[in-house]
């Protein structure tokens, strides 16, 4: 059966694709990695194109409701965010640091909305980032968080207790073997691993004779060892969460900033665009 992951920008989408591919690998699995509509151009719905990729793992980071319709039976992963930290992450991210380009195609709706938030200031870009935002949290509102095979997740939970966050969702993909040490199952993971994070240091003759270890589930301490390899700190290059720098990708890496940058003015316009979007989704005033 097809796993997937459902992500939604500024939910910490990037460092869950890291796990996941980096997951496929050590299981030999082909991975499929969906970021905008023009990707499927050709075929009439993403689940035919999905059909006719035949991944073993999709990853779709801002899917809505209608497109996760037309998709084959499958077993994934949603994760939400608080939508105010969504906003203000947006924000400077969309400012300073968002490729205005991927996979080849160009985020034209980016390319002006950058050119808006470096003409005005930041209580005025907020504002701006509020309505450019409904791209991202109109799909969110209208996700049926009942579908089925799909484990819900928020991004504060995963992000405050990664360990058993992580466990439980690669458990829920069928991806881990959970229990206790599994010398033999962590020795054929690590070797399949080995090529792509270059440790430990296989010669190249050896990696040419020696095939690749068939595995069908990762072993438990994969968890440990994929999120220490994609820490905030080693992702941000050496900073701790909380310690910001607004022109990274990784700018902060906590949860509740909005706090330190929305005013009620903010507040009122979340509202008055998203109606009760914050107590929808159970987070605090």
């Amino acid at each position: 059966m097809l796993r997937a992951f459902f992500g939604r920008h500024k939910t910490a989408s990037t460092w869950a694709r890291s796990i996941l591919h980096d997951a496929a690998h050590a299981l030999g699995l082909k991975i499929l990695t969906i970021h905008v509509p023009n990707q499927w151009a050709g075929h009439a719905t993403v689940g035919d194109y999905v059909r006719a990729e035949r991944p073993d793992i999709l990853v779709m980071t801002n899917v809505t409701q209608a497109q996760f319709e037309t998709l084959p039976p499958l077993r994934g992963l949603n994760v939400i965010r608080d939508p105010r930290d969504i906003i203000v992450s947006g924000y400077f991210s969309h400012r300073n640091s968002h490729p205005e380009q991927l996979m080849g195609i160009v985020w034209e709706e980016l390319v002006e909305h950058r050119r808006v938030l470096a003409e005005v200031d930041v209580e005025a870009g907020l504002l701006a980032e509020i309505e450019f935002s409904g791209v991202f949290l109109d799909p969110m509102c209208e996700w049926n968080y009942a579908n089925p095979g799909v484990l819900e997740l928020r991004m504060e939970d995963m992000v405050a207790d990664p360990y058993a966050h992580w466990t439980r969702a690669l458990t829920h993909l069928d991806l881990l073997v959970p229990g206790p040490f599994d010398r033999l199952r962590n020795a054929a993971c690590t070797w399949n691993l080995a090529d792509r994070r270059s440790t430990p240091r296989v010669p190249a003759l050896a990696r040419r004779v020696l095939p690749r270890v068939p595995l069908r589930r990762l072993p438990q301490a994969y968890v440990a060892g994929a999120l220490a390899r994609f820490s905030f700190e080693r992702l941000s290059k050496g900073r701790r969460p909380g310690e910001e720098d607004v022109h990274s990708h990784y700018r902060r890496g906590v949860a509740g900033d909005w706090r330190n940058h929305l005013t009620e003015v903010h507040l009122k316009a979340i509202t008055a665009r998203y109606g009760d979007i914050v107590q929808q989704f159970g987070y605090a005033p």
